[in-house]
């Protein structure tokens, strides 16, 4: 994969992390269900995590 394939997968794992934080974080905070606003944010920090690994992977070129 060269690093513009990985700069695209990086972004849109970014931005799937960002639509379910928006979703599920903001459901749990109207609600005032904690499980779902942790649980999101923890989803969220696992995404970004996995979208910078993805960035920062094998350097093939």
């Amino acid at each position: 994969m060269n690093a513009e394939q990985r700069k695209y997968i990086a972004e849109i794992v970014k931005i799937v992390a960002i639509a379910q934080f928006g979703l599920i974080g903001y459901t749990g905070l109207v609600e005032r269900n904690p499980l779902l606003l942790v649980g999101s944010a923890l989803i969220f920090l696992n995404l970004v995590a996995y979208g910078l690994m993805i960035l920062n992977g094998d350097h093939d070129e």
